[in-house]
This record gives C-alpha cells, structure tokens and sequence, in this order.
C-alpha cells in the first residue's frame, strides 16, 4: 500500500504577507489559505503551485543564506526561470546541468531562505532525481 501522497516544506518567515507576494506574484504560486493568531496577525500561509505545496510560518529564520531549505521538481525548468525573471524574481544561481542528472536554479527569499527547483534530466519510473 503506498502512504506517502505530497509533502509541505515549511519555512519560517518574518512577513507573511512579504512571503506570499514572493511565491505568488514571483514564483507563480497560489496563494490556498492563511491563519491569524488570537492577536489578528498573520500566522501560517499555505502556497500551491501544481502538486507543490509549501507551509510559510511566520517567526524568526534561524539561519543565514546557506543550503537549500527546499527542493522542487518543475517539468521545463528553462521555462520557469523565464517565468519568474520576468515576475522580477533574481536568480541566486543560473539554470545549470548538475552531476547528479538534474537541471536547476537556485533563488533566495526575503527571509534569505534558498529555493532550488530543478528538472530530471533522465526521469525514471522511481521518480525525479532517483
């Protein structure tokens, strides 16, 4: 029996109103729910794009820029990076043929969170990137 059906990656924000715009104006996200604390302040927002979701809690980052806090496969990873440039989105790193058969960029939030999204370049039955 297979359980696993999706996963959410949350990362911690310090706006989330900041951190919507980012993934839904730059990134092509739509924007599935949001939650208020008890003081009427932005608490937790959920972001979807195709069978992508991601969590954006807000607190405080613990980390400066540094590994990917995610990784999201995307079908035409050139067609994404055209996408979200022209949103205005800067690419911490260019599209690049990496050695472990994929095809990615790298971009960094506004909580210096880095995203990278990628393309199998060699999908197989078992899955992206496997």
């Amino acid at each position: 029996m297979i359980q696993g059906l999706r996963s959410m990656p949350v990362l911690t924000v310090k706006e989330i109103e900041k951190s919507v715009e980012f993934f839904t104006a730059g990134l092509g996200f739509v924007l599935a729910g949001s939650w208020k604390d008890d003081e009427g302040k932005s608490s937790f927002a959920i972001v979807v794009m195709d069978n992508i979701t991601v969590g954006l809690q807000r607190g405080t980052p613990k980390k400066e820029s540094g590994p990917w806090a995610a990784y999201f496969y995307v079908q035409d990873i050139d067609a994404f990076a055209a996408q979200i440039e022209s949103n205005g989105i800067r690419l911490k790193c260019q599209v690049t043929d990496q050695f472990y058969g994929c095809r990615d960029l790298e971009v960094e939030d506004y909580d210096r969170n880095v995203l990278c999204f990628g393309q199998d370049r060699t999908p197989r039955e078992a899955g992206p990137g496997l």
